[in-house]
């Protein structure tokens, strides 16, 4: 019976002991992850793709709608037509008090700017203190302040002697960030915004030159740039986006987000 116990004790300590000894270290190594590699056939070429159009049409990958598309397409103001009829019912009747942004009547580009109706805009988070939801119509970010400053800085006048000009009109909130940010507008900020010649926004494609100077160009999460701003940018919700390619008699007006003069 003792030898027996002795083994016992033997294998206890035994197994004690080993529950200290030191752990092997794991392997490891310095090789540096920096990221997906497109066309390695991972998950990065199914991610996000580029649109491309193969002579196979099965291989060809059309252009996906932005997110604010996509909710557009959702509220039914928009998009695809295989939308489910039973869904945009609702949401139509809850967006006819919404008039889509109606087009210039053929007025000259600075007269146009007066009555052209700017992108929607909901009530954000300042609405629910004043009992608003947030994704409500508070009104539309019009261009007051961008036809004001035509008449101001004689713009408007020097307009009157030529065309066709494009114009890529700011919006009344775009100019007052503007201000906030650097200061009066003047002719130079002005004259920013617009280029000689007409251009559907479609064409908007490359650098521009302004009256004032050279415009960047550059494509980017799906969206077409032009220092900055987004040309065609989408509103919230089913309200009106920002207007484009509004015919005017001596050209054509675009609207955007952003100060040129910003960039």
């Amino acid at each position: 019976m003792a030898p027996v116990i002795s083994k016992m004790m033997v294998l206890g300590l035994a197994a004690s002991a080993s529950a200290f000894s030191p752990m092997a270290p794991e392997a490891s190594t310095t090789a540096l992850f920096n990221g997906p590699v497109l066309g390695a056939g991972g998950m990065a070429d199914t991610r996000d793709p580029d649109a491309v159009v193969h002579e196979d049409p099965r291989k060809s990958i059309s252009d996906a709608p932005s997110f604010e598309e996509y909710l557009k397409q959702r509220a039914g103001g928009g998009g695809d037509a295989a939308a489910a009829p039973a869904a945009a019912a609702p949401v139509a009747a809850a967006a006819a008090p919404v008039a889509a942004a109606a087009p210039a009547s053929g007025g000259t580009v600075v007269a146009s700017l007066q009555s052209l109706q700017g992108p929607g805009m909901v009530w954000g988070a300042e609405g629910v203190e004043q009992g608003k939801e947030e994704s409500e119509l508070k009104g539309y970010d019009n261009f007051d302040k961008f036809y004001n400053a035509l008449q101001a800085t004689g713009v408007a006048a020097e307009l009157a002697a030529g065309g066709p000009y494009t114009i890529f009109a700011p919006t009344n909130s775009a100019l007052e960030a503007y201000e906030q940010l650097k200061g009066p507008i003047d002719a130079t900020v002005v004259k920013m915004q617009i280029v000689p010649g007409k251009m559907a926004s479609s064409e908007v494609r490359g650098d521009l030159t302004s009256l004032a100077g050279p415009l960047s160009y550059r494509y980017a999460v799906r969206k077409h740039f032009l220092n900055d701003a987004i040309i065609g940018e989408k509103s919230f919700g089913p309200y009106p986006d920002f207007p484009v390619d509004v015919e005017c008699s001596d050209g054509v007006i675009h609207a955007v987000g952003m100060a040129f003069a910003l960039y």
